[in-house]
């Protein structure tokens, strides 16, 4: 298998004085899928605005097939871009939609409907083929909007939130072609904020905050950070403050995360949560529910950003 078949090195964006991106990198190797996974804000559609070259004025280097992307531009044609905002033309069906993106690249026409058929059959939609797209539900232009960004046969994809806003049976379709994708050797870089998403079809998982790379790996690599601990979760009525002066106290937990009324610690003996609970009591904090659980990317997730992935 070729290793790296892209590489981000040192990118930094500011947009004023926020920045968007810092030092931030990663390779990623042919027909792997990864997942950059962060908060709102943490830079990941800034990433995918560089690659796919509408974000300029930044700092780093990109390589792609082994060449700078930024220098040879036909090095675009080998990527393809699956945008957050649907592109495509709602008056036109579905066949004519590809044959007008596919006509962007240097593709016979004759290849290009054959492509354009192929594509259709993969993403469920061959029997819709000349229905105006105007006539589709939220799950089937999803599902149009990832074959256009594979109609011209790319080696890598970039996937910005693909399965936002549609249903939980056309969740399952796109995953399943994603990870088709990544079989047949096309390499995915792929942004949600769905964490089971991430947990089911990537191989690597990138998480990332206020545009810096907190943390690299596996699902299993990232849970075994976490440890063979307990997840306890602890919510009721209890500031910030308060549970920053009482974690000063806790020597029998790891604290995860705190947050206004809520706070998440690693035990590794839960005969300790007793003695947990009667620290809360003295101090007169209320409790209103409490949750016991193995780790999970929600727990690495917490633990490298502090907050949940909707904040």
């Amino acid at each position: 298998m070729e290793k790296n078949i892209l590489e981000i090195k040192n990118i930094t964006k500011n947009y004023g004085d926020l920045r968007a991106l810092d030092d931030f990198g990663f390779s990623i190797n042919r027909g792997e899928i990864i997942g950059l996974l962060g908060p709102n804000g943490a830079g990941k559609t800034s990433l995918i605005s560089i690659l796919s070259g509408t974000l300029k004025d930044f700092s780093g280097s990109v390589s792609f097939l082994g060449e700078d992307l930024f220098k040879n531009r036909k090095l675009k044609n080998n990527m393809g871009i699956v945008p957050q905002d649907m592109a495509f033309y709602d008056d036109l069906n579905a066949i004519d939609n590809l044959m007008f993106w596919g006509g962007l690249y240097d593709i016979s026409k004759k290849k290009l409907k054959e492509r354009a058929i192929d594509l259709l059959k993969i993403v469920q939609l061959n029997d819709r083929a000349k229905e105006p797209i105007k006539n589709f539900s939220g799950g089937m232009k999803r599902r149009l909007n990832i074959a256009i960004g594979l109609i011209h046969e790319p080696e890598l994809i970039l996937l910005d939130e693909p399965t936002v806003g549609i249903d939980v049976q056309a969740k399952v379709s796109i995953l399943e072609i994603i990870k088709d994708l990544g079989k047949n050797g096309i390499s995915v870089i792929f942004t949600t904020h769905q964490l089971s998403e991430v947990e089911e079809i990537c191989s690597r998982i990138i998480i990332m905050d206020k545009g810096k790379k907190l943390v690299e790996g596996t699902l299993k690599e990232l849970i075994d950070i976490v440890g063979e601990k307990e997840i306890v979760e602890i919510k009721g009525e209890f500031s910030i403050k308060s549970m920053n002066d009482l974690k000063k106290n806790i020597e029998f937990a790891e604290v995860i995360a705190i947050k206004e009324n809520y706070i998440s610690l690693s035990f590794k003996n839960t005969d300790k949560i007793p003695d947990m609970m009667e620290m809360f009591f003295k101090n007169k904090i209320k409790v209103s529910d409490l949750k016991i659980k193995s780790p999970n990317l929600e727990t690495v997730f917490l633990k490298f950003t502090g907050r949940s992935i909707r904040d």
